[in-house]
């Protein structure tokens, strides 16, 4: 029997039509996991696509930042090839730089400094591209990194991800999938592991040993992860998904963004978890740490003004508990890539985690110095970074000692956290002791050397020429010299360490002849040469660009401890006579507060403000002054009261 072959023909079609009708079903499905960021599961509905004849460019984009996300740059590199055309012209920027990275990650650098140049035509104005161009060398400069670091990988790690590590008094308290506490098939979609809790872990003699989860009452079904606490132990800022009563609250687009919560320790339960007042239900605020005085928090976050994917920003903590306007922390730090983790140590330098600044592959961590004026971004080395992706590092600087995560390979699980050891490199310090007024020399003057801590490194004399030669073990942070000599008041310089060179400049120490300029009843102000202690406008804050001022303030006082002072705060007349008292009094309490978390006693210092009471010039109530003759009247004043 003959069978119609139009009857043959209209079955086949029917077949094509259905067949095409789900694929197109597969496809919109696999674009909605993706779009929400279910990347686990997008990738093995892309994956599923390809392998029925989808092709398309849009699916290799997606499936590649789908890898890239979960930090499997080989994959990503292989879907991003399909992007980039041979001659790299045409292709779109933001792939070229996709593709650099992913390059990067598997060790092919003369390919991706390739792709990067070809970046930099297309993108002249961008971050990525200009920070590449300064540094085209910096593969070079990488390998010339003296410092060494010796790394551990943790017995607390375990197969899943463990990440984000805080110091809380003598223990550790990190992020970990290793288990959620509920059901074992409670998979985030992201990446198909665990939801994170907050864990933690406890020095033995040759490791840390991990002890369980940190405090059950923060754990919930969503995310918490990424913990900094004040020093005290009773306060601690950490990282949870945007949730209610435990359950996601998802965004417009149906995402569930990440905030930044606080609690307290009340009778040993950590309780008044409450999130902070800049979050957000349309952007995330993520990865907190607090700086060594504890009035600034830092963050990461995709808030409006973020350059990039994310952004480091600073918040001022005002002594009454609430909280300033979040500030971008600007482009010698941010680029449109991705800029988190960060964390501050007790020098002030800023470590965070990027994949903007040139670097090994992945995401590397870098730092800066905050204090230091016209500081550069520098990346860590080899020794902490490598291919992969490397984050979320701590330090305790005096010790050095610190943590950082990774997912490079021969790791336990996902992501291992690791504890690394900073080896001290041999400087050689050459300086000289002079009397200023007259620059002659000055034999046997006592110099000693303190680092940040305020310990005391080194103890050494001048010679008969005044010359001083000595060595001191020098990790990249800053220094203070001091000399004492019988008629002089004590000199003082600050140094930072070099980058890689073996010597630091000359050291000229100048004493002064000059006892009556720290009478009683004398501004130390004069005699340390001081600046003005900055605050952001309207604001109690203290801004960075006045710690070092400060810490002549706080190191004059420990070096005399019979002194005792009065810091005065002054304003000048712009707003009421009120408004200015009460500000000026709150500047006095902030500036006592930052010297006491030097080591001053509070005994040694009290605080008053004067508002616009002792104004210098003619600028009072109704007169006309141009700014410059107004900022004369904002002032800070140390005054001997006692010696």
């Amino acid at each position: 029997m003959k069978i119609d072959k139009t009857i043959i023909g209209l079955f086949l079609l029917v077949i094509a039509q259905f067949s095409a009708v789900a694929q197109t079903k597969q496809l919109a499905e696999a674009d909605r996991l993706f779009n929400t960021k279910a990347y686990a599961l997008a990738i093995d509905a892309y994956t599923k696509a390809i392998e029925k004849g989808e092709t398309s460019i849009d699916i290799y984009k997606k499936l590649g930042d789908a890898y890239y996300l979960n930090a499997n740059y080989k994959e990503a590199a292989n879907c991003y090839s399909k992007l980039i055309m041979p001659d790299l012209k045409n292709s779109d920027s933001e792939y070229l730089f996709k593709y650099a990275q992913t390059l990067r990650s598997n060790g092919n650098y003369d390919q991706a400094d390739k792709i990067m140049l070809q970046f930099n035509k297309i993108k002249q104005q961008d971050l990525r591209a200009s920070k590449f161009i300064e540094k085209l060398d910096y593969l070079e400069n990488l390998k010339n990194i003296k410092q060494k670091y010796t790394l551990t990988n943790l017995e607390s790690n375990s197969v899943e991800s463990d990440f984000a590590p805080s110091f809380y008094k003598d223990s550790l308290v990190f992020s970990s999938a290793r288990d959620t506490g509920f059901l074992v098939n409670n998979l985030h979609e992201w990446n198909n592991r665990p939801f994170l809790n907050l864990h933690t872990a406890k020095k033995d003699s040759l490791n840390y040993v991990y002890l369980g989860n940190f405090a059950k009452e923060l754990n919930t079904k969503t995310h918490e992860s990424s913990s900094t606490f004040t020093k005290d132990g009773k306060t601690v800022y950490f990282t949870r998904n945007n949730s209610e009563n435990g359950k996601f609250s998802p965004d417009k687009n149906g995402l569930s963004r990440l905030k930044i919560y606080k609690a307290t320790l009340e009778n040993g339960k950590w309780t008044n978890v409450t999130e902070l007042p800049f979050n957000n239900d349309e952007y995330s605020v993520a990865n907190p740490t607090l700086n060594y005085t504890e009035d600034k928090l830092y963050f990461a976050s995709d808030m409006p003004g973020t350059l990039g994917a994310s952004d480091i920003f600073v918040v001022a903590i005002n002594s009454d508990g609430s909280f300033g306007e979040p500030q971008n922390l600007g482009a010698t730090i941010n680029t449109e890539g991705r800029e988190t983790f960060p964390f501050i140590s007790e020098s002030e330098t800023l470590y965070f985690a990027s994949d903007g600044h040139p670097g090994l592959g992945g995401l590397d961590i870098f730092y800066i110095n905050l204090q230091q004026e016209n500081a550069e971004v520098r990346n860590m080395g080899k020794g902490v970074n490598s291919r992969q992706d490397d984050f979320s590092l701590i330090i305790n600087e005096s010790k050095n000692e610190g943590f950082l995560a990774s997912n490079r390979p021969k790791g336990k699980g996902s992501d291992d956290i690791y504890r690394f050891i900073r080896e001290s490199v041999t400087k050689v310090i050459k300086g000289k002791v002079i009397d200023k007024e007259t620059n002659t020399i000055v034999a046997n003057a006592m110099v000693t050397i303190y680092d940040y801590e305020n310990n005391n490194l080194v103890e050494t004399v001048s010679d008969e020429n005044g010359f001083f030669t000595t060595e001191v073990n020098l990790p990249e942070k800053k220094y203070r010299f001091t000399a004492k000599s019988d008629g002089y008041a004590n000199a003082v310089k600050y140094i930072y360490s070099p980058k890689n060179n073996t010597k630091i400049e000359e050291v000229v120490l100048e004493l002064e002849n000059s006892k009556e300029a720290t009478a009683v009843g004398s501004d130390l102000s004069n005699y340390l040469k001081l600046k003005s202690i900055y605050f952001d406008t309207n604001s109690s804050y203290l801004r960075v660009e006045s710690y070092p001022d400060l810490d002549k303030v706080a190191n004059y006082m420990l070096e005399n401890p019979t002194v005792v002072i009065e810091v005065g705060s002054h304003t000048d007349s712009t707003e009421s006579d009120t408004y200015n008292l009460w500000l000026s009094k709150r500047r006095a309490k902030s500036t006592v507060k930052y010297l006491v978390s030097k080591g001053v006693d509070q005994s040694r210092i009290t605080g008053i403000g004067f508002g616009e009471s002792q104004l210098l010039n003619k600028c009072k109530n109704g007169v006309k002054c141009s700014n410059e003759e107004h900022a004369v009247n904002r002032r800070s004043e140390f005054i001997i009261i006692t010696k």
